[in-house]
């Protein structure tokens, strides 16, 4: 193969550096006049994306600092999820007093850590605008930071905490073998379904239900006002966990009967923290049946966490139970059609589903399709709140 000849370098205009031609005989690359012509073609066909030309691309190369950080950022993101959740763990958002700033010695002692390392942390955290430090080696609350408190309202701690468990993160570690089988990584990496590994480790678990019981910010009391109930009616929260959003239902509507439904050890749990006379305690399978008798059924961030067939079974389940008239309600994320409309947090969640559960979540369209094959109607958006929509459908 020929190679280029010195003598055959040109200078640019624009940077003043040699260029020298390819190889005669080397496939050449398109030119910037077809990577155009190909560009223009794509917008035309696919009007809704931004594309990014040659030029462009190669000038990010030199002059794009701030992406490059933003980029960083992104990868490093794994440290900064474990040190919130390590922070959470060892109880460092609990041991600081708000509005008060305490010299990192004096907390390290407190919780029983290396003093250096705690500080290391806790400056790293405090430039990601979690904490607040200064250079006496103080460590106080900032508005993030409070939020990890346990008696903070609202609360992140137990998502923090959650969310850095060796086994969420192990399940990630399957990204691969998600993308390649469509199979969720949770089984790939711990050889069990989650739920099934959450009935075997008392940790996890416990951790878990305490994440799923603080929620989203007000979540259950935006749910509840949200219900169209009457004095004597029988609501029954399907997969209802510790009870926390029947409890908000029953403080708003006086006089109705709740039924949390869920797994045996949930169930005892749960009884055994609450004393409320109009709340009933039920242990059971959502796969096989659901207590009958109910006026209206509640799925609240259920179906999110099974695939289309599961989820069926669990429809399936509910319309069985129910009488002419009663009414399903839903509660879940439910997708924009346009991705590019869509918050990208909904769609992490989507993602965090499909790794730990093969589950999804879904638009409108996709939960009609499963309504219609389960016996009911289409859903009804009732409420739509930033991080969630109550929905409701009808047994036909």
């Amino acid at each position: 193969m020929r190679r280029a000849n010195s003598s055959d370098a040109t200078t640019s205009k624009r940077t003043g550096r040699r260029r020298h031609p390819p190889a005669t005989d080397a496939p050449l690359l398109p030119s910037h006049r077809d990577n155009h012509d190909a560009t223009t073609a794509l917008r035309g066909s696919l009007p809704n994306l931004n594309f990014v030309s040659g030029a462009a691309i190669a000038d990010m190369a030199t002059a794009r600092p701030r992406q490059i950080r933003k980029l960083r950022a992104l990868v490093r993101g794994m440290a900064v999820s474990q040190m919130l959740g390590t922070a959470c763990e060892i109880g460092l958002p609990d041991a600081i007093k708000p509005y008060q700033a305490v010299a990192i010695e004096s907390v390290a002692g407190i919780l029983g850590v290396n003093s250096d390392a705690l500080w290391r942390m806790s400056r790293t955290l405090a430039s990601f605008g979690v904490f607040a430090v200064d250079g006496q080696r103080r460590i106080a609350h900032n508005d993030l930071s409070l939020l990890l408190r346990q008696t903070g309202v609202p609360s992140q701690h137990w998502a923090a905490r959650f969310w850095s468990e060796p086994a969420a993160w192990s399940a990630w570690m399957e990204l691969p073998h998600v993308l390649r089988s469509g199979k969720e990584g949770f089984v790939k990496a711990h050889g069990k379904h989650f739920f099934d590994y959450m009935n075997d480790c008392d940790d996890a678990a416990s951790t878990y239900r305490q994440y799923m019981a603080s929620g989203y910010p007000g979540r259950h009391e935006i749910v509840a006002a949200s219900l169209r109930l009457s004095p004597g009616n029988v609501v029954i929260d399907v997969g209802g966990n510790t009870g926390a959003l029947m409890r908000a239902i029953a403080s708003h509507h006086v006089g109705i009967r709740g039924v949390v439904y869920d797994q045996s050890e949930t169930i005892r749990l749960a009884e055994t923290a609450c004393n409320q006379d109009n709340l009933e305690f039920v242990p059971g399978n959502f796969f096989e049946k659901v207590p009958d008798g109910g006026d209206v059924y509640v799925l609240s961030y259920i179906l999110h966490d099974w695939p289309d067939e599961q989820a069926l079974q669990i429809l399936r389940s509910c319309r069985a139970a129910m009488k002419p008239g009663a009414r399903l309600v839903i509660v879940e994320r439910v997708l924009h059609d346009d991705p590019t409309r869509c918050d990208p947090y909904d769609l992490l969640l989507d993602m965090n589903m499909l790794v730990l559960h093969q589950g999804h979540e879904r638009t409108a369209e996709q939960f009609d399709a499963l309504m219609t094959q389960s016996g009911f109607t289409p859903i009804r958006v009732r409420k739509r709140h930033s991080a969630f929509c109550v929905a409701e459908a009808s047994v036909l």
